[in-house]
């Protein structure tokens, strides 16, 4: 049972791994550094930059005060002069490129970088914007072929190393972007979005004790983010150290930044380790509207502590719950009557059990787990005509379809119908062979041979 609910421990964790945006690590691409850097390459590098004729640098000295003055008069200058008829410089592509970057043209943007890499392919600001603008538009493949161009021409920048490795982290390749986000680090150690990066490499790869430190550096660099604590907490929880996940999870929630995710995390940690009263008071904690969200969870959880015996704590998390709703699910309806008929086995009302399963089984006509429910009911009342009617409607179920052939040979072995027990036990041994039922079925044969 514990291993079971381990894999509703990980769903936080899980979840985190797949977010369509990931934070940890992704590069500011919109911020006010990044417009600032585009701003600043309208001008012309010695390094790396197309030879300018003394003609292209006049117009490039009457350009440059119109960009800031008049963009878009600037704009239609530079469209006028880069006609198909007119071979001017891979300069002058790259500035309107600019242009159209900074009114968020960004397709004809990237043409028009792509426009000046043709006329020179070692345009290395060239390749650095069009990167960028390719990983702004998701298309990590393209974004980092263009950045890795970049660097090969000689870009040392931290900014260029830090998105490529982004385009690795997001690409699978974490030992491409662990080195990435490494040099990133070495060229600017205050740059905290590089540092996300190296641990999200490290969470992805599995390398959780390695995390864990980087993690703690930072909370400390930045206690105001809540998904740091929430990402160690995790780790926690992959290593197996629930103590300390459990102190984590404390801490979100003591801090007031929890959520339905992380209640029902430390919840589930409580579980499975046996603090069923915490992991019921971390319940409790939940508004109404977070339960409705996790209702599935806490239905479990209550058939859960049911299972361990621990009725009083179940019976304050039902409680809890509440009523039966008509726009529930078909599986939460199943889930609260299955519950509703446990409490009233564990208070000794079969009538009341057997009324809540009979409701049940109207919401959800070919669920087994009902079906085998009232059969064993009716088997424990020695009705055995209704008992098998419900066993054989189960095991046509694929799901319970096992348990309810081993029920329902049990009923015709108690019957002395021992021809056709075995022929429901060869049917169980097909579909989950094991050494038992080999062993029952030649006691079976046995007996029918008397």
């Amino acid at each position: 049972m514990k291993n079971v609910w381990l894999i509703v421990v990980f769903f936080t964790l899980s979840s985190l791994y797949g977010q369509d945006d990931l934070e940890m690590g992704k590069p500011d691409l919109y911020g006010s550094e990044f417009q600032k850097r585009f701003v600043a390459s309208y001008g012309v590098l010695e390094d790396r930059e197309p030879e300018l004729q003394e003609l292209e640098i006049s117009l490039l000295e009457k350009i440059g005060p119109m960009v800031e003055e008049n963009p878009e008069f600037a704009k239609s200058m530079l469209e006028g002069m880069l006609g198909e008829d007119n071979p001017a410089s891979a300069t002058f592509n790259f500035i309107l490129a600019n242009l159209y970057f900074n009114g968020d043209a960004l397709e004809d943007a990237m043409d028009e970088y792509d426009q000046a890499i043709e006329k020179y392919p070692a345009f290395r600001r060239a390749w650095k914007n069009l990167g960028m603008l390719k990983v702004r538009n998701t298309d990590y493949e393209g974004g980092l072929e263009a950045l890795v161009r970049c660097i090969e021409l000689g870009d040392t920048s931290p900014d260029t190393y830090g998105t490529a490795a982004y385009c690795h982290l997001r690409s699978g390749n974490l030992m491409a972007a662990e080195l990435a986000y490494n040099a990133a680090i070495v060229l600017e150690p205050r740059n905290i979005e590089w540092l996300e990066g190296r641990v999200q490499a490290m969470i992805q790869g599995k390398r959780f004790q390695e995390a864990v430190p980087l993690l703690g550096d930072l909370i400390d660099r930045n206690p105001k983010k809540d998904l740091y604590r929430t990402f160690l907490a995790n780790v926690y929880v992959e290593q197996e150290d629930f103590l300390k996940a459990a102190e984590t999870f404390e801490v979100i929630h003591a801090l007031g930044k929890g959520n339905s995710d992380t209640r029902l995390q430390l919840a589930n940690i409580y579980s499975v380790n046996g603090f069923y009263e915490l992991a019921v008071d971390t319940f409790m904690g939940m508004s109404r509207e977070q339960l409705e969200l996790r209702l599935p969870q806490a239905l479990l959880n209550v058939n859960f502590l049911l299972e361990q015996d621990e009725s009083s704590q179940a019976r304050r998390l039902f409680e809890k719950i509440g009523s039966f709703k008509k726009d529930w699910s078909i599986e939460d309806k199943t889930r609260y009557r299955l519950l509703e008929a446990g409490f009233a086995t564990a208070d000794g009302d079969d009538e009341l059990a057997y009324e809540k399963l009979f409701q049940a089984l109207e919401d959800d006509p070919l669920n087994g787990h009902i079906l085998i429910k009232l059969g064993s009911l009716h088997a424990d009342r020695k009705e055995n005509a209704k008992a098998m009617f419900y066993f054989e409607r189960a095991y046509g179920t694929e799901k319970h379809e096992y348990d309810a052939l081993l029920l329902a040979s049990q009923l015709l072995i108690d019957e002395n119908r021992f021809s056709s027990s075995m022929e429901l036990l060869k049917r169980a041994q097909v579909i989950r062979p094991s050494n038992e039922l080999v062993s029952l079925i030649t006691r079976v044969r046995a007996a029918a041979l008397q």
